[in-house]
């Protein structure tokens, strides 16, 4: 009886918990461009942008942490993306990159504009464009 009992808690449990997560926001498919014209529309957003990895920095911050920025070059447009984590994209590379965009970020001390938050604990991600 009481065996039963403990496995009909835990079931219960685990269904509260599933019941809890809240799925992935689909991201907004939209242009380097589209972003640039009007980022108020899109600040703090999940967006998906395409272009090609120019001027990629792969670095590591001083308590350790290693991070890549690159900028997203479409039409002759650019944006900065940014992600945690060393990416495995070089220059050139056409790429598809999801993440949040920010019209203006602070961050400490420093400020960011028109940037992709592309890391995975964001919901982020750099692909190459296949």
């Amino acid at each position: 009886m009481r065996v039963w009992m403990t496995l009909g808690v835990i079931a219960l449990l685990c269904v509260g918990l599933l019941a809890q997560q809240k799925p992935a926001p689909n991201p907004i498919k939209t242009t380097v461009a589209a972003l640039l014209e009007n980022p108020d529309k899109f600040h703090r957003k999940m967006v998906q942008v395409e272009g090609e990895v120019d001027d990629i920095k792969k670095k590591t911050s001083r308590v350790g942490n290693p991070y890549t920025t690159f900028k997203l070059d479409s039409g002759g447009k650019q944006l900065v993306v940014f992600s945690y984590g060393h990416l495995s994209v070089e220059e050139d590379d056409a790429v598809v990159v999801v993440g949040k965009f920010y019209k203006e970020r602070r961050v400490g001390r420093s400020t960011f504009k028109n940037e992709i938050d592309a890391s995975p604990k964001e919901g982020g991600s750099v692909r190459k464009k296949e």
